[in-house]
């Protein structure tokens, strides 16, 4: 009985030092660097534009983050260039491409409308006079003018307030001159709308 007993435990001894050496790593590679694009956040662009008149090239697009040194930024294309500005854009879709000093890139849609020119100069005096209580979110008197079609669905009180003065005259600040009533009335006039 005493070699069966041998037997069992030399026969249980071999299959744990196999079962061992079976499962041991024996490749001493090191594992690859982790890729640094695809280390930590992705920062996507974030960026301010203004939209243009249909047919011209007035449009704009600021790259506001991230920016700084070893960043380079592009729009459709392959070439890169320092500056975080980009001018004389025609309405269409754009794609705005940062990338960093690694070589590493992120990319954002950004959408250039195209205006009547009505229209285009009555965005420009919302966007240059009625911020911050009406713009970035802002909404002041129920009244928030980040959507183009806010400012078309509300162009009788935009009227009313700016031109009529009524109650009071807006923006809060001071009237806005004869020339920027004239603009919003001609766009009132003309059927008030953002093809206008």
């Amino acid at each position: 009985m005493m070699k069966k007993s041998i037997l069992l435990v030399t026969s249980l001894s071999f299959l744990v030092t196999v079962l061992f050496y079976s499962c041991k790593k024996s490749d001493t590679t090191p594992a690859p660097a982790p890729d640094p694009c695809l280390v930590g956040a992705t920062i996507l662009p974030v960026v301010s534009k203004t939209h243009t008149i249909t047919g011209q090239s007035l449009g704009t697009i600021t790259v506001t983050s991230p920016i700084g040194s070893g960043y380079v930024y592009s729009i459709g294309s392959t070439v890169f260039q320092e500056s975080t500005n980009f001018f004389s854009l025609a309405a269409g879709n754009y794609t705005v491409t940062v990338k960093n000093a690694a070589g590493c890139t992120t990319a954002a849609a950004v959408a250039i409308n195209g205006y009547g020119a009505k229209f285009y100069a009555v965005r420009t005096i919302v966007n240059g006079y009625c911020g911050p209580c009406h713009l970035n979110g802002s909404v002041s008197g129920g009244k928030n003018f980040d959507a183009d079609n806010d400012i078309v669905n509300s162009w009788d009180r935009i009227k009313i307030r700016t031109v009529d003065g009524s109650p009071t005259f807006m923006p809060e600040n001071g009237q806005l001159t004869a020339l920027d009533k004239q603009k919003i009335l001609d766009w009132v006039n003309a059927g008030h709308r953002i093809t206008d």
